[in-house]
């Protein structure tokens, strides 16, 4: 990506506008509670890890709003946390826009390219982690289990993914897009693997 894309978040009604800026080196948000004060920035080497989901805000005897979570963290632990809410349905197309926006961008500036990494280290038979889950040229390791890639399973659903042993099916570990970190990048490196090997059934 060689242009830059600025989307303006509010994080509620009361809350001023503030700019998430996605530039091709670096990432960049108005989390400053100044409006004069610094940004947190993230230049694209340092950009380590992300996760998204929805939060839902339960009363008694109903659902009275939701909140849209995504946080970036880099190499040295920082974060940029970004919170979208919606009370009572109010501004809820808008905000469910801007959120799948968002993570859109994260994927297209920074988390695809940390993807192809992986990959190149598969291609150089290179081990390499993601998480807890160690890839090679046999499979995938986890929790004490392996599963080869000819035995290997994939089955995406709205918040989660999960990756098991076609098998044996207690040997399986879920993938939560909302609180696991790099969930999509999981997802797109296993499954680009598993295309390349012809083993990927799509579900």
């Amino acid at each position: 990506m060689e242009e830059v894309k600025i989307i303006s978040i509010k994080s509620d009604i009361f809350d001023r506008k503030r700019d998430l800026i996605f530039h091709p080196n670096f990432l960049e948000f108005d989390d400053n509670d100044r409006i004069d004060g610094n940004s947190t920035k993230f230049e694209k080497e340092s950009i380590a890890k992300f996760k998204f989901g929805i939060k839902w805000l339960n009363g008694y005897a109903f659902t009275f709003g939701r909140v849209y979570c995504i946080d970036i963290e880099d190499q040295n632990g920082k974060q940029i946390k970004l919170r979208l809410k919606s009370f009572y349905g109010i501004n809820l197309k808008s905000l469910s826009k801007k959120f799948v926006a968002i993570v859109d961008g994260l994927q297209d500036y920074y988390f695809d390219d940390i993807s192809r990494k992986y990959l190149q280290d598969f291609s150089s038979n290179i081990r390499f982690k993601i998480n807890n889950i160690e890839y090679d040229h046999q499979g995938i390791n986890f929790k004490n289990n392996s599963i080869p890639w000819e035995d290997l399973q994939t089955k995406n659903y709205r918040n989660y993914f999960s990756l098991s042993s076609k098998s044996d099916r207690k040997k399986y570990i879920l993938v939560d897009y909302m609180n696991d970190w790099n969930g999509t990048v999981i997802y797109s490196v296993t499954r680009k693997i598993l295309m390349d090997k012809g083993l990927y059934i799509q579900n």
